[in-house]
Protein backbone atom coordinates (compact mmCIF):
# COMPACT_ATOMS: atom_id res chain seq x y z
CA UNK A 1 0.00 0.00 0.00
CA UNK A 2 1.61 3.67 -0.95
CA UNK A 3 0.38 6.95 1.02
CA UNK A 4 1.18 9.94 -0.95
CA UNK A 5 2.30 12.69 0.91
CA UNK A 6 -0.38 14.80 1.91
CA UNK A 7 -1.87 11.60 3.15
CA UNK A 8 1.01 10.93 5.25
CA UNK A 9 0.97 14.65 6.78
CA UNK A 10 -2.93 13.83 7.40
CA UNK A 11 -2.55 10.58 9.12
CA UNK A 12 0.17 11.85 11.40
CA UNK A 13 -2.09 14.55 12.34
CA UNK A 14 -4.70 12.45 13.08
CA UNK A 15 -2.52 11.04 15.67
CA UNK A 16 -1.12 13.70 17.11
CA UNK A 17 -4.85 14.98 17.86
CA UNK A 18 -5.25 11.16 19.26
CA UNK A 19 -2.28 11.60 21.41
CA UNK A 20 -3.89 14.97 22.34
CA UNK A 21 -7.19 13.57 23.50
CA UNK A 22 -5.74 10.94 25.00
CA UNK A 23 -3.36 12.76 27.47
CA UNK A 24 -6.67 14.84 28.51
CA UNK A 25 -8.48 11.67 28.94
CA UNK A 26 -5.56 10.43 31.28
CA UNK A 27 -5.26 13.63 33.09
CA UNK A 28 -9.16 14.50 33.73
CA UNK A 29 -9.46 10.64 35.12
CA UNK A 30 -5.92 11.34 37.45
CA UNK A 31 -7.00 14.75 38.44
CA UNK A 32 -10.80 13.28 39.45
CA UNK A 33 -8.88 10.16 41.17
CA UNK A 34 -6.51 13.03 43.12
CA UNK A 35 -9.66 14.91 44.56
CA UNK A 36 -11.95 12.86 45.00
CA UNK A 37 -12.95 13.95 48.52
CA UNK A 38 -13.18 17.65 47.21
CA UNK A 39 -15.71 16.47 44.28
CA UNK A 40 -19.83 15.25 44.98
CA UNK A 41 -19.69 11.49 43.89
CA UNK A 42 -22.10 12.06 41.24
CA UNK A 43 -19.71 14.83 39.65
CA UNK A 44 -16.65 12.35 39.98
CA UNK A 45 -18.28 9.64 38.13
CA UNK A 46 -19.23 11.60 35.46
CA UNK A 47 -15.65 13.17 34.98
CA UNK A 48 -14.53 9.25 35.14
CA UNK A 49 -17.00 8.43 32.64
CA UNK A 50 -15.74 11.12 30.11
CA UNK A 51 -12.32 10.59 30.61
CA UNK A 52 -12.62 6.95 29.69
CA UNK A 53 -14.40 8.11 26.68
CA UNK A 54 -11.48 10.37 26.00
CA UNK A 55 -9.18 7.85 26.42
CA UNK A 56 -10.64 5.47 24.25
CA UNK A 57 -11.24 7.90 21.60
CA UNK A 58 -7.98 8.88 21.79
CA UNK A 59 -6.45 5.19 21.99
CA UNK A 60 -8.57 4.35 18.36
CA UNK A 61 -7.24 7.04 17.07
CA UNK A 62 -3.43 6.79 17.72
CA UNK A 63 -3.89 2.99 16.56
CA UNK A 64 -6.32 3.11 13.63
CA UNK A 65 -5.10 1.98 10.10
CA UNK A 66 -6.41 4.59 7.48
CA UNK A 67 -7.02 4.29 3.76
Amino acid sequence: MSFTAQQSRVDALIRLVGLIVLGFGLALIYLTYSNVSVLAPVISTVNYAVGALLLLTGVFAVVAKFK
